[in-house]
C-alpha cells in the first residue's frame, strides 16, 4: 500500500513538472515594435534650458523660515524660456509657489490631460561635488547639478515637447495642464495637495495624469536581454512612526539592567528580525506576467510558475536585491535615534523614528499594529508627521490611455519592453487620483546604475544624449492624446 502511495506521489510530481514546462513553453514574447524616426530636436537648446533651470536653487522647504525666494524667480524663468506656451497659458499660483498652467484646446468636449513635475529639489552643499551643485555645469556629455535628475530634466522636457509643437503652428485639440508642485520632496502636502483641492473646487477632472516615477532598467537583473521601460500604475504608502521608551535614568557610572536606550535598541533589533510578510500585489503579478516571456529559460520557468513556486520566489526576490525586496513588502528603515544629550548621562527617554513604505493592499494602521506587536507594550508607537496609504491602481488592460502611453514609449525607445509596475517611492501623483482614473508614472530617461546612485547625492547629473529622447517622448504622447 505504501509503495502505491509513493508511486502516486511521484506521478503527481511528474505531471506537475510537465504542466509547468508546458506553461513555460506557451508563454511566448510578443514582437517588440521598432522605434519610429523622430523629427530632429535642438539638443543644445534643451541642454542650455536644463543648465539654466539648475542654477535657480528651488530647494524644498522643510521648516518655517526656509528661504523660498527662488521659486518666483524660477516662474519667471519658465515664462521667458517657453514663450509659445506662456503666451497662450492661463497661469494660477497655488499657495504662493505651486503652478497650474493651462493651455486651452480647441475641442471643449474632451477631458483635459495633465502633466506633473515638481519644482523643488533636495538641499546640496558644495562639499564633495565635482562642480557647483547649483552651477548647471555642462561637461563630459552631462549636465551636472541638483535637480538634473530629480526632476527639472523631466519638467523642462515636458514643457519643451509642447513648445516645439506650438512653434510649428500645431494647436492642441485637448486642453493641456501642467501642474508643478513646490514641496514634493517633503510629501507634497503644501503643493500638490493644495493644487488638487483647487482643481476639485473648479470641477476639473483629467483624462490622464503623467508624473515621474516609472523607470528604464537594464533587464539583465531579471534575465532579459532588452531594457525595460516600467510604468508606475500605483505607489506605496508612506508613514513615519516614533518609538519611545521611558525608564529611570541616571549617572552612566552605575547603569541599571535595562535603560531606555537598551529598550529602543532591542525594539530596533526585533523589528529588523520581524518584517511584514511578502505579498504578490496585483500590479506586481501583472509586471511578472508581462516580462516573464522575455526572460532566459531558467528565469522564465521560475516566473511563469510564480504561483506554484511562491515560497521559493518570495525568498529569492526578498534576498537578492533591495529593490526586489521593496516591491514585495512593506519596508522599515530606521533613520533617527535620540537618547541623552551628554555622554555620561543615561536618558530617561529615548526615541527612534522608523520610516515605512507601505505595500499595496496594506494600510498605515496595519503597519502601526504590526510594529506595536513586535516591539511590545513597553514601547510607545505613534505616527510621526504626515503619512498616507498606498494609492489605487490605475488600469492597464483595456485602458486606451495606457495603450497610448505604451505605444509612445515604443516609438521612441527602440527595442525596449514596456511593462506596468508598483512604484516603491512617493510622488505628487498620489493626490491626483481624486481628479483622474488614469494616473501613471514614467521617467523617460535612460540612467546608468552609477548615475542612479547620484540621485539625492553627490554629483547628480543628467546625460545630454537622453534629453532629446525625453522631449521626443513627450511630443509623441502629446500628439497622440491631445492633437
Amino acid at each position: 500500500m505504501g509503495l502505491y502511495i509513493l508511486y502516486a506521489i511521484l506521478i503527481a510530481i511528474g505531471l506537475l513538472f510537465v504542466f509547468m514546462i508546458i506553461r513555460t513553453l506557451i508563454a511566448r514574447p510578443k514582437k517588440i515594435p521598432s522605434a519610429v524616426p523622430q523629427p530632429e530636436i535642438n539638443e543644445s537648446e534643451i541642454v542650455n534650458i536644463l543648465s539654466e533651470a539648475i542654477k535657480i536653487p528651488t530647494v524644498t522647504k522643510y521648516k518655517d523660515g526656509d528661504d523660498q525666494s527662488s521659486f518666483p524667480v524660477f516662474h519667471e524663468f519658465l515664462k521667458k524660456t517657453f514663450p509659445e506656451i506662456f503666451s497662450r497659458a492661463k497661469v494660477t499660483v497655488i499657495n504662493k509657489y505651486s503652478l497650474v498652467i493651462v493651455i486651452e484646446g480647441k475641442d471643449k468636449t474632451l477631458m483635459p490631460g495633465c502633466f506633473l513635475a515638481h519644482q523643488d529639489v533636495v538641499p546640496a552643499t558644495p562639499e564633495g561635488w565635482e562642480t557647483d551643485p547649483f552651477g548647471g555645469t555642462i561637461k563630459d556629455g552631462y549636465v551636472y547639478g541638483r535637480g538634473s535628475q530629480d526632476m527639472k530634466s523631466q519638467l523642462v522636457t515636458a514643457l519643451y515637447g509642447l513648445e516645439i509643437l506650438l512653434r510649428d503652428g500645431k494647436e492642441p485639440l485637448r486642453t493641456v495642464y501642467y501642474c508643478f508642485g513646490h514641496d514634493e520632496e517633503a510629501t507634497g502636502k503644501d503643493g500638490a495637495r493644495n493644487i488638487v483641492a483647487y482643481l476639485k473646487e473648479q470641477g476639473i477632472r483629467f483624462a490622464f495624469v503623467i508624473d515621474e516615477g516609472g523607470t528604464i532598467l537594464d533587464g539583465k537583473l531579471l534575465g532579459i536581454k532588452n531594457k525595460l521601460c516600467l510604468i508606475g500604475t500605483c505607489e506605496k504608502g508612506y508613514s513615519d512612526f516614533i518609538l519611545t521608551s521611558v525608564k529611570d535614568g541616571g549617572h552612566a557610572s552605575s547603569p541599571k539592567k535595562k535603560s531606555s536606550v537598551d529598550a529602543i535598541a532591542d525594539a530596533i533589533h526585533d523589528l529588523r528580525r520581524s518584517p511584514m510578510k511578502t505579498t504578490w500585489s496585483e500590479p506586481l503579478k501583472l509586471l511578472f506576467k508581462t516580462i516573464a516571456p522575455y526572460m532566459n529559460p531558467l528565469y522564465k520557468f521560475l516566473f511563469v510558475n510564480r504561483d506554484i513556486l511562491s515560497p521559493l520566489m518570495k525568498f529569492i526576490l526578498s534576498a537578492v536585491n533591495p529593490m526586489t525586496n521593496s516591491i514585495l513588502r512593506t519596508t522599515f528603515a530606521f533613520t533617527q535615534i535620540q537618547g541623552s544629550d551628554a555622554p555620561n548621562v543615561i536618558p530617561v527617554k529615548s526615541t527612534a523614528i522608523v520610516n515605512t513604505r507601505i505595500n499595496i493592499g496594506e494600510t498605515q494602521q496595519q503597519v502601526k499594529e504590526h510594529i506595536q506587536k513586535v516591539v511590545g507594550k513597553e514601547i510607545s508607537v505613534e505616527t510621526y508627521g504626515f503619512g498616507f496609504d498606498p494609492t489605487p491602481v490605475s488600469k492597464t488592460v483595456g485602458s486606451e490611455i495606457y495603450d497610448t502611453l505604451v505605444k509612445s514609449i515604443e516609438e521612441v525607445f527602440d527595442g525596449f519592453i514596456v511593462a506596468p509596475y508598483p512604484f516603491i517611492a512617493a510622488t505628487d501623483a498620489k493626490y491626483y487620483y481624486a481628479v483622474s482614473d488614469n494616473v501613471y508614472r514614467f521617467t523617460p530617461f535612460e540612467i546608468t546604475v552609477d548615475d542612479q546612485k547620484r540621485l539625492h547625492a553627490l554629483n547628480e547629473r543628467c546625460e545630454i544624449k537622453s534629453l532629446p529622447k525625453a522631449v521626443a517622448f513627450f511630443r509623441t504622447f502629446l500628439e497622440k492624446t491631445c492633437y
